[in-house]
């Protein structure tokens, strides 16, 4: 039955909890109970109790720091947090902290002991493998084996500058080190913090898979947790033939890495180094499996594959040359275009299966842009790209990072086209608003006024405006016409169209009769009876 302590400053929450439940049920008891965070942590450094269950609000000590306590000093303590408030800021708190789970108040007895009972068989599951674990410890061969991956985890660090120191050691628990192979297993997330060291309970697990593993198929194994790799030392019988034995690895380490993902759920990449023969080549046999798994990581291959990794160094760096159609597209803002052209570089690149220059066409294609890019901002934020950009360690970060810098790019040259765009009709309206009445004015006046094309002003007009340059510079006219025929009725209708720019007075008639329904001269009648009519009221 599995020890548990409540800590909450409401007392009716406590006896809430502590009578309200059928904890035997649960296969759990109440050992303790705690007023607040501090008496909590009290009772957890005497008592170090399998589950407990704290509320977030507390006086002095609140529930995240408790949380955060339990985590450092007692990391196999299952946490789980009550709280009455639902802000996202509590619950990654608590997530930072490795806590179990995350209650609302008011608590629902039906979620309450879902989660207990998810707790009890993760505690079930740790206990099995801490179980195991002991009785191996408790034989001899397995004390021998603790001596032997020190041994082993010393060589894979610091190469052979202390070999004479291991390979006596090694004598002296009558190991005969003669031939080998080594195979590196990591898990890597890019979305996760993947440098850091897997929990306990995952170390044991894939502990245990490995060695079963193998050991299902008569294979005698060392296993070094070395960094974030399982390394396993794949020791041959000095009578069996050399590639029968890398064959048989290849298969089994195969069936490892389904099993891992099969029970863990997680995805873990490997690599095969090249066989040793004695200790003394221990360290570069597991310097080619790092290798061999950096590789598979990069390109995303899920396959056990043979240690050999094709020689590509003839292959120059400028061997896959760039479609200039590619910056060209980035330069305008033409992000369809830029996007499809990058793919078609990237679908190269994959072709040659080489990290390297993948590495530096990446570099290359990032500083071409970063030359030609004339926005400051936009340079420092490539420039941080290519700072961050060898860090990467997976084709697929290459690829997102290299669309997503394309992409910000070219929302930029289109944001800066449309300022200026707007920018450039409001000069052009403003132009055309003090200067309506020259006869002179056309499309090709203004464009080579403002220094573009025809074909660009016009159509900046017909996008922005809806209708073309000739058409806007007519309603303009004609506006004005309207008012000196309202406000002046000494001028006439020739006059009226000589001051807002019409050469002839029976097109300007024409076209003043198009938007008001009638000629300037019965507008005028109109106005002149208006007025009449408004005397007589």
């Amino acid at each position: 039955m599995y020890r548990l302590v409540i800590v909450d400053d409401e007392a009716i929450v406590r006896r809430g909890l502590k009578e309200k439940v059928e904890w035997d049920e649960l296969n759990c008891e109440i050992c303790a109970v705690g007023s607040n965070g501090i008496e909590g942590k009290e009772i957890i450094d005497r008592l170090q109790p399998d589950i407990v269950i704290s509320d977030i609000k507390m006086p002095g000590m609140n529930g995240l720091e408790l949380a955060e306590y339990i985590n450092k000093k007692y990391p196999k303590i299952i946490t789980i947090l009550l709280s009455g408030f639902s802000e996202f800021n509590y619950a990654q708190e608590a997530v930072r902290h490795r806590v179990f789970d995350y209650l609302l108040k008011p608590i629902e007895l039906d979620d309450l002991k879902s989660c207990i009972r998810k707790a009890t068989d993760q505690l079930d599951t740790i206990s099995s493998a801490h179980l195991e674990m002991k009785r191996n410890k408790d034989k001899k061969e397995d004390k021998v084996g603790l001596v032997e991956s020190s041994i082993f985890l010393n060589v894979l660090v610091n190469g052979n500058k202390d070999i004479e120191n291991s390979k006596r050691k090694l004598l002296d628990l009558g190991i005969n080190l003669s031939s080998g192979l080594t195979v590196a297993f990591e898990f890597y997330d890019s979305k996760v913090n993947s440098d850091s060291h897997l929990p306990p309970f995952y170390q044991f697990a894939v502990n245990n898979i490995l060695k079963e593993t193998y050991r299902n198929d008569q294979i005698d194994t060392t296993i070094v947790n070395f960094e974030t790799k399982f390394v396993v030392i794949v020791k041959f019988d000095s009578n069996i033939e050399m590639s029968q034995a890398q064959k048989q690895v290849i298969e089994v380490s195969d069936i490892c890495e389904e099993n891992i993902r099969k029970y863990l759920k997680k995805r873990v990449n490997v690599g095969i180094g090249k066989p040793f023969r004695g200790i003394e080549s221990l360290h570069d046999s597991y310097i080619t499996a790092s290798r061999v798994l950096e590789n598979n990581l990069f390109w995303g291959i899920n396959r056990v594959e043979n240690h050999s990794i094709k020689d590509k160094t003839s292959l120059s760096r400028g061997v896959i040359l760039f479609n200039p159609e590619l910056f060209e597209a980035v330069y305008v803002g033409d992000s369809i275009k830029s996007k499809n052209l990058l793919s078609e570089l990237i679908s190269t690149i994959k072709v040659y299966k080489d990290k390297s220059l993948a590495l530096n066409t990446c570099l290359d294609f990032l500083l071409e842009i970063l030359r030609n890019v004339p926005d400051r901002k936009m340079k420092e934020q490539v420039t941080q790209t290519i700072t961050t950009f060898p860090g990467l360690r997976t084709f697929d970060e290459y690829i997102h990072t290299m669309f997503e810098t394309v992409e910000m790019i070219c929302d930029d040259v289109i944001r800066k086209r449309d300022e200026s765009r707007n920018g450039l009709l409001d000069q052009v309206k403003g132009y055309l608003n003090t200067h309506y009445y020259d006869p002179g004015i056309t499309l090709q006046h203004v464009s080579e006024l403002f220094k573009i094309s025809n074909s660009h002003l016009s159509r900046l007009f017909k996008k922005e405006t809806g209708i073309n340059f000739s058409e806007y510079l007519s309603i303009k006219r004609v506006k004005k016409a309207k008012e000196f025929l309202e406000i002046d009725m000494q001028l006439s209708v020739i006059e009226v169209a000589a001051k807002v720019g019409f050469y002839d007075g029976k097109y300007f008639g024409q076209v003043f009769k198009k938007y008001y329904g009638v000629t300037p001269s019965h507008f005028r009648e109109k106005i002149k009876n208006q007025s009449k009519t408004d005397k007589v009221i």
